[in-house]
């Protein structure tokens, strides 16, 4: 009986021990990710975390970049994140979501519809480019379903502004006005969302991105119409057919890592019960392990360490491998693409799989406050794992 109160005190020291030292980790990460956070107006806006874009091929061109993009998914993970912060953190996560709310205006649609462009509307697109900067007109067409989505979830939205956009999703998806070419042709005639809003843009698929429509639907509680479901059945499909693993810079033209579009899927899970993804739940398990196992570079660990998590899989196999801000500062995250351009996505086979691959015609986005979010985001993961225990 002595052994067993000893063993005890001694598993109850140890889970204290750990949430003292993750929480005091926690508070000092998030408040060097505020510190990130622009304070006044110059090159990039008040609010938004820097950006940085390097061209896959030479001359790589490493240049800041004033995108909307890594700064509305950072409010979203932090706002997920609120519950299970904190009060004297939740403050400091409010406030950062609070400030980059104040850029949103500025990358809305120019006639004022809920629609948002990667970059700000009165700006050049590809700042710091050769070339690209001067074709706004060419490329800048209309504005993308990821950022939108992912600000009016980290905004104080309108009613009306969430139903003009689900009705625009549903406008410009497949079908609706014109039919995909740049997917496997078993998925070309799935009325399923679509990563562009403009109406003159062609029907593009993008598995991370339509993760991310779906959790928009979802997360407003919005009717479940003939796209949702469509778009549903292909990311079911795509898992079932384990195509993310297969072939995930085709599945996915502006995530391409297998760990980025486990990530996604398993987040839409996590956040709401899902039976048609359910099913593969041990399947994605697996390869998530696999994948950590194999992985090189920390931000891949990171990912999947926080996917297993989600799936209810909590062992110090699967964490990270630093436990301090400076290590992971001096880590590989530094060279990690969590997102890039690739222009060929709007392609048909075979000039897509050929220029998906082209590294003179790819950009990649770095974001190093971002980085530190989904860093955060695990660590916060794994306070809810021990306190489940």
């Amino acid at each position: 009986m002595k052994k067993y109160f000893i063993t005890l005190f001694i598993l109850f020291f140890v889970h204290q021990s750990f949430s003292q030292n993750n929480d005091s980790l926690i508070h000092a990460l998030l408040l060097d990710i505020q510190s990130m956070q622009v304070k006044q107006d110059g090159f990039f806006y008040a609010g938004m975390f820097p950006t940085y874009r390097e061209c896959g091929g030479a001359p790589h061109n490493y240049q800041p970049d004033n995108t909307v993009f890594y700064t509305a998914i950072t409010a979203f993970a932090l706002r997920n994140m609120l519950p299970y912060l904190s009060e004297a953190d939740k403050v400091i996560a409010d406030s950062i979501i609070a400030n980059a709310q104040n850029i949103y205006p500025l990358y809305r649609n120019k006639h004022g519809y809920p629609y948002y462009g990667f970059w700000a509307k009165d700006d050049a697109i590809m700042p710091g480019t050769y070339y690209f900067k001067y074709l706004k007109q060419v490329f800048g067409q209309g504005e993308d379903a990821d950022d939108t989505v992912m600000i009016l979830m980290t905004d104080s939205s309108s009613d009306k502004d969430v139903t003009d956009l689900k009705q625009r999703l549903i406008d410009v998806a497949n079908l609706s006005k014109q039919k995909i070419i740049a997917t496997y042709k078993k998925y070309r005639d799935v009325p399923a969302y679509s990563t562009y809003l403009g109406n003159r843009t062609v029907p593009d698929f993008d598995f991370a991105v339509q993760c991310n429509i779906l959790y928009f639907v979802l997360d407003k509680q919005l009717p479940f119409v003939k796209q949702d479901s469509a778009t549903l059945h292909l990311i079911t499909e795509m898992v079932h057919n384990r195509e993310y693993m297969r072939a995930p810079v085709y599945l996915s033209p502006y995530y391409v890592r297998s760990s980025i579009l486990i990530y996604h899927v398993v987040r839409l899970m996590s956040a709401f019960h899902i039976p048609e993804l359910e099913a593969y739940k041990q399947q994605l398990i697996e390869d998530a392990k696999k994948e950590f196992d194999a992985g090189t570079n920390v931000m891949d660990k990171i990912l999947l360490s926080t996917s297993l998590m989600k799936l209810g899989v909590y062992s110090t196999d699967y964490l990270p491998p630093f436990t301090s801000i400076n290590e992971f500062e001096n880590s590989n995250q530094q060279q990690y693409i969590f997102f890039q351009a690739r222009a060929a996505y709007s392609y048909p086979s075979p000039f897509k799989q050929i220029f998906l691959h082209w590294s003179y015609i790819n950009y990649y986005f770095y974001c190093p406050a971002y980085y530190k979010t989904l860093w955060l985001e695990n660590l916060v993961m794994q306070n809810q794992m021990k306190n489940k225990q």
